[in-house]
């Protein structure tokens, strides 16, 4: 299951990227059934982008496939249904990305901000890269 800590790298890693490239974004990591798990704002990101990254990542976890592949058909049927139910955003536009480990959807990323929805996909990509970095050092380590 994907850890706070884990969520944070991420995190940090898409921040750094983004401010690297000049963006001001949200981004969002929440669980497989779209509960929330981390989420920050850059200084100067629109408000919006908040509401935006999150619907980005419910999106991405509920199928394990990225935000913009999404279809409303496919959420009826997938995990994040009782998120959505209760009101959460969703947004089928790309910039969410899930995050899978040994097959399996632990999660996803969802970032807003960005000039163009594909560079909110490449920030998000950097918070994956993280992730399997890390998870390929505790292999290499255990």
């Amino acid at each position: 299951m994907l850890k706070l800590k884990e969520a944070n790298c991420a995190i940090a890693a898409v921040l750094n990227h983004a401010r690297d490239h000049g963006y001001c974004v949200s981004v969002t990591v929440c669980d497989p059934f779209g509960h929330l798990v981390a989420h920050q704002r850059m200084d100067g990101a629109l408000r919006e982008s908040s509401h935006y990254s999150v619907g980005k990542a419910i999106a991405a976890a509920g199928l394990g496939i990225p935000s913009g592949q999404v279809s409303d058909d496919d959420l009826r049927r997938s995990l994040v249904g009782r998120v959505i139910g209760s009101g959460a955003p969703i947004n089928r536009r790309p910039g969410g990305l899930p995050i899978k480990r040994g097959g399996e959807v632990e999660g996803a990323i969802g970032v807003c901000g960005a000039p163009t929805d594909e560079q909110d996909e490449e920030c998000a990509r950097c918070g994956i890269e993280v992730l399997d970095s890390s998870a390929e050092k505790s292999r290499d380590s255990g």
